[in-house]
């Protein structure tokens, strides 16, 4: 169990988590996109056993996801912003499992499912975190928080989060549509080897300059089967397609696992079966 004073430890350069859950290292990231239906829900866990979960899915069923994952304790939690389908789940995230620390992108919401959320967080000694452009060591993988622009809808404020395990980067940026992609591109961003699609392959989410700056390897879309927003876009589909190596969807392949290693190959596993690149 880590102490609790080492909850506090906040470095200049980060902030630096570790784990004594894990019984062996393995040589890789994992990076499993939960099908949480319509929503996102993402874990990342580094070779050290330490775990950051990137929002929470509609509802309560992320807990089932944890569980079957062998996932008890969250050392950062991150709301990329507060709409339902991205915080849905995160208060019974709360409640039910040990969670160190919190960000989001520090925009208030007028819904219960946001007021409910914030009152469980309030009354924790979950550490809160802002969503500034800062890194996180999760043991030896670390998370950079790409702030939002700070104006706009819940959308175009989402906290961008870049992975980086030496030569393995991936890019999770919730639902940022045109403007906001274009805000990160202003400020760096680099090519990745996995993209998670903004705002569950909508048509508005992708940009010819974003596919050219990041050029990603896989990309893989979170959204419902049947969905009625209609994601993803078919458009947005053939930008991808045009890009990636692999396209991958929880509607079609149910949960996305992506094991990535220090020198920048990755093995994909669905539930409709495995692909690796070296």
């Amino acid at each position: 169990m880590v102490s609790l004073a080492f909850r506090a430890i906040l470095f200049a350069a980060g902030i630096f988590l570790s784990s004594a859950a894990a019984a062996q290292t393995p040589n890789h990231v994992e990076i499993i996109f939960l099908d949480v239906g319509q929503g996102d829900a993402a874990v990342i866990r580094s070779p050290e056993g330490t775990v950051a979960l990137i929002d929470a899915g509609p509802n309560e069923g992320i807990l089932q996801h944890l569980e079957r994952h062998g996932i008890e304790v969250v050392d950062v939690a991150i709301a990329s912003h507060a709409h339902a389908d991205h915080i849905g789940g995160m208060e019974a995230v709360f409640r039910a499992l040990p969670v160190r620390y919190y960000s989001d992108n520090g925009i208030p919401h007028t819904t219960e499912t946001y007021r409910s959320l914030m009152g469980v967080l309030e009354a924790s000694d979950i550490t809160y975190l802002e969503a500034r452009d800062r890194r996180i060591s999760l043991g030896s993988v670390e998370l950079r928080l790409l702030p939002p622009p700070g104006h706009g809808d819940q959308n175009e404020n989402s906290v961008g989060v870049l992975v980086s395990y030496g030569a393995f980067r991936a890019l999770l940026t919730g639902d940022s549509e045109a403007v906001e992609l274009q805000h990160f591109l202003n400020r760096g961003v680099p090519d990745v080897t996995l993209l998670k699609a903004p705002h569950h392959g909508s048509r508005d989410a992708v940009t010819p300059e974003w596919l050219s700056a990041v050029r990603p390897e896989v990309v893989v879309i979170s959204c419902g089967a049947d969905n009625q927003y209609g994601h993803p876009d078919r458009w947005a589909l053939r930008y991808y397609s045009n890009v990636a190596e692999r396209v991958l969807r929880t509607d079609l392949d149910g949960e996305v696992m992506v094991l990535g290693a220090r020198d920048g190959t990755y093995s994909v596993q669905t539930n409709s079966g495995t692909g690796t690149r070296r």
